[in-house]
């Protein structure tokens, strides 16, 4: 009994059932397996962008921490 429900099933109507499920675990299961790939590949690309954003980031600072100290030289009468 499920849920209240008898089944009455032959051997044969059980077999195909069960051939039904497992190939839908299968499917499933490849699907996930295909995610999994797209999503640590979706992350080893945000990774990819993260670093290039500090780099660029560091060159940028860079630039603006060397305008700022000659500004700051010409204003006191070093330069």
């Amino acid at each position: 009994m499920v849920r209240g429900y008898e089944i009455n099933m032959d051997d044969w109507e059980r077999e195909e059932l069960m051939i039904r499920v497992d190939e839908r675990v299968k499917t499933i299961f490849n699907r996930m397996e295909k995610f999994e790939t797209l999503f640590t590949n979706h992350l080893a690309h945000h990774e990819m962008w993260e670093n290039d954003i500090k780099a660029h980031m560091r060159w940028w600072i860079g630039v603006v921490v060397t305008a700022a100290t000659g500004s700051g030289a010409m204003m006191m009468g070093v330069i």
